[in-house]
């Protein structure tokens, strides 16, 4: 089975670097070590692991179920990057959907907990870090990204998300990055 969710994994990260951000964001600013972006309103599937606990490949599971047709069309959906974890709401992992769907004409999933997410045009900061992403080097970058904010009386919202860009077998170049909406 972990076989098949790394092959899975494989063939959608391929999928999502051919779509890239599809222009997903503008950077308006940099800061020391981070970038101010505009975000354009965005789609996202969304799963919530039932225990709180971070199960990465649990949740992974359930929305690569999804995408790889486990809806009432049975339609395949490329996979985008990157994937979202909210950290500040049990580690929910979120898939962004091609811009081809909205909430009116994306598949219904067979499974009743994905659900779906609409994002609003927002401005956030983000820093980013590579390698393995683990709760240590998290923790890390949310503390530097609140000093760099607070230094320059940025407002943000405190709901910290991680972006994961990069496949498990990537071993080199990784990218990760953590986000903050910014208040205005």
């Amino acid at each position: 089975m972990k076989f098949l969710i790394i092959m899975s994994f494989v063939f959608l990260s391929t999928q999502a670097q051919e779509l890239g951000q599809q222009n997903t964001y503008k950077v308006i600013q940099i800061i020391e070590k981070i970038e101010i972006r505009e975000y354009r309103p965005l789609l996202f599937a969304s799963y919530i692991e039932g225990s709180g606990l971070r199960d990465q490949n649990s949740s992974f599971r359930v929305l690569a179920d999804y995408i790889f047709g486990s809806n009432k069309k049975s339609e395949n959906i490329a996979m985008t990057s990157p994937v979202v974890i909210r950290l500040f709401n049990n580690n929910e992992m979120l898939f962004r959907m091609p811009d081809n769907y909205s909430k009116e004409n994306v598949p219904i999933p067979n499974n009743n907990n994905v659900t779906f997410v609409e994002t609003n045009y927002v401005k956030k900061a983000v820093i980013s870090y590579s390698g393995y992403t683990n709760v240590q080097k998290e923790k890390k970058k949310i503390e530097e990204l609140k000093i760099i904010l607070e230094k320059n009386n940025i407002a943000h919202n405190n709901k910290f998300e991680l972006f994961v860009y990069d496949p498990p077998y990537k071993l080199f170049n990784r990218r990760n990055e953590i986000s903050v909406n910014i208040l205005n």
